[in-house]
């Protein structure tokens, strides 16, 4: 993943670099080719860049994916000889499992654990209350982004079949933007299930299984907590009924005199398997050695002594079986930073999950080995890896929301809505401004008002501005509408948060839509001095189209004759017509 995106982002800017190349002379030669190289890879060295820029032959392409696949490998593998050497290997602590409750290893097998591989028991222990971990509104902040919109509305849509789409995707999100709105989807599961008993939101005909073709990626929080909705009346069932064995064993234990008691709270109904020990055999149940382990962690301490002052300590191995996984990870990842820095290493640690590591000095990126998280990050702004961009260069989250502001609000601009249905809708041609919608409403796509009949336009050549005009040009009423509302937009947001303008290459694009789109038959039909006018003018100019008093003429007298053919737009084709049979009789005579 990390090697993929590194790619993805560095061949986009050597692509851009590449264009550039072939309008430089200056860009094409070897030396500069390798400085532009180096600094995009600066945790190589220049001879091994050299050499591969040699045997690529300058194929920038081929130059982006060698590299960095030089780049990944071989930090990685030097991250993982050195954290792997730095504790002993009768007793490391191992932060990817606990006896039973082993987790994978690499992303792949944490995948497969929650979606193919999925066990109930392995469940239960890792999550021994799964209502009150997966009710938590601060875990619904972290799984629902926007990344991963697709994957959780396509898994609710296979869940509950009879239920419309559009209603799953109101109860997680708000807006065009995709923001997630509800912050428990165990909330949003239940939600859906009232519906479906209650015949609410219901289609008519069963939904066929959707195939999940977006990817969550390493979103392992996610497919957690979709494993639990998926399988969580199992969960449910297997959770009491492992209660109701423990009660019966703890009540047969009790009378037969074979329950153990805590050193620590002196409870005297536990069961064996529910007491743990330090080096000397001095008995505690699990809940006083985790708050015991609590208050060290809060400490900063990684030594862990008996409850009972006898000297001795608790083993890894007895921690790591006691302890849920999320405290004994902690308590791991402070031994082994204290481990590092006893060893002299200079040591970083993720900043989105604070698992420590060893670092080269040299390396702007960080490589974080934590099973739950394997992310890249740059240790300069604390943020993913954005090589070959600089900090300075990489949108914040303050920075994205202005942009998205802005871009929402010239969306609103050109988006017209029905009176009836409310859907949405643009007009991209230049055809007539009466629209009928999908649902049998007609609007007016100027004034977004509805309209009955043609009253409510004025033809081509009429001057009046009390009515809207049959025919506009639309580039030049898109583009007046768009910056317009990107300069109303930009006075509500912070200048200097907006990194990025979206209305900066709106000139260029409607340029580019004038060159490149045919022009309609009815601007066809007039003489080339009558277009329609540059954006910059008025609105009444940008909006109706001007002909001589003879065209009009002609046009009114077609309108009167035939008003079933609704007047102007058909007059006018004629006209076009005439004009061109009257322009090839006198080029016959002037040849005769």
């Amino acid at each position: 993943m990390i090697f993929e995106q590194c790619v993805r982002v560095r061949i986009s800017v050597f692509k851009m670099a590449e264009a550039v190349v072939k309008h430089d002379e200056h860009v094409t030669d070897f030396e500069d080719t390798v400085a532009r190289l180096t600094d995009a890879f600066p945790n190589l060295s220049v001879g091994v860049i050299r050499k591969v820029a040699t045997s690529c032959r300058r194929d920038i392409v081929k130059m982006v994916m060698r590299l960095s696949a030089i780049e990944v490998d071989e930090q990685r593998n030097a991250k993982v000889e050195e954290s792997g050497a730095l504790m002993p290997k009768t007793e490391q602590p191992s932060t990817s499992g606990v006896g039973q409750k082993k987790r994978g290893t690499s992303i792949k097998s944490q995948v497969k654990k929650y979606t193919s591989d999925f066990n109930i028991e392995e469940f239960l222990e890792m999550f021994p209350n799964p209502e009150e971990t997966f009710r938590n509104p601060e875990r619904g902040e972290d799984v629902l982004d926007l990344t991963t919109a697709d994957y959780v509305v396509h898994f609710f849509m296979n869940k509950y079949p009879f239920i419309y789409k559009s209603h799953i995707s109101f109860l997680l999100y708000q807006g065009p933007t995709r923001q997630p709105k509800c912050k428990s989807l165990l909330k949003v599961d239940e939600e859906l299930q009232q519906a479906e008993q209650n015949d609410e939101q219901i289609m008519k005909c069963r939904r066929k299984p959707t195939t999940m073709r977006v990817d969550p990626g390493e979103d392992i929080r996610l497919l957690q907590e979709l494993a639990y909705l998926e399988h969580r009346t199992d969960i449910l069932d297997c959770k009491l009924k492992k209660e109701q064995e423990k009660t019966k064993r703890r009540t047969f234990a009790k009378e037969n005199g074979s329950s153990v008691s805590c050193q620590c709270c002196f409870a005297d109904d536990l069961l064996p398997e529910e007491v743990y020990s330090c080096t000397n055999d001095c008995s505690f149940c699990e809940e006083c050695i985790r708050r015991s382990c609590e208050i060290k962690l809060a400490e900063g301490d990684i030594q862990f002594p008996c409850l009972a002052d006898c000297g001795s300590q608790f083993s890894w191995k007895t921690l790591q079986a006691a302890l849920p996984p999320t405290l004994f990870s902690k308590l791991s990842q402070n031994y082994t930073e204290s481990e590092i820095r006893a060893a002299g290493l200079t040591v970083d640690s993720c900043p989105l999950c604070n698992f420590p590591n060893t670092i080269d000095e040299r390396c702007t990126s960080f490589q974080c080995f934590n099973p739950e998280c394997m992310k890249e990050t740059c240790r300069l702004c604390k943020e993913l890896n954005h090589l070959p961009l600089r900090c300075d260069e990489v949108e914040k989250d303050e920075d994205v929301q202005a942009r998205v502001y802005v871009e929402n609000k010239m969306t609103e601009a050109i988006l017209r809505s029905c009176y009836k249905c409310k859907r949405k809708f643009v007009k991209e041609d230049n055809c007539c401004n009466k629209i009928t919608c999908i649902c049998g409403a007609v609007s007016c796509y100027v004034c977004n008002k509805p309209v009955i009949g043609y009253d409510h336009f004025i033809g081509l050549g009429d001057s009046r501005s009390e009515k809207c005009p049959l025919y506009v040009d639309m580039l030049a009423l898109h583009q007046r509408e768009l910056t317009a509302a990107a300069d109303e937009a930009k006075k509500e947001v912070d200048r200097n948060r907006l990194t990025s303008d979206p209305s900066s290459d709106l000139d260029k694009y409607f340029k580019y839509k004038r060159e490149t789109t045919p022009q309609p038959r009815w601007m066809q039909g007039l003489p080339e001095r009558h277009h329609p006018i540059e954006p910059q003018r008025e609105l009444n100019e940008i909006l109706n189209v001007q002909v001589k008093n003879w065209e009009l003429a002609f046009i009114w007298e077609w309108e009167r004759a035939f008003p079933f053919l609704l007047g102007a737009d058909y007059g006018l084709i004629v006209w076009a017509c005439l004009n061109d049979l009257i322009q090839e009789e006198d080029t016959e005579d002037d040849d005769e």
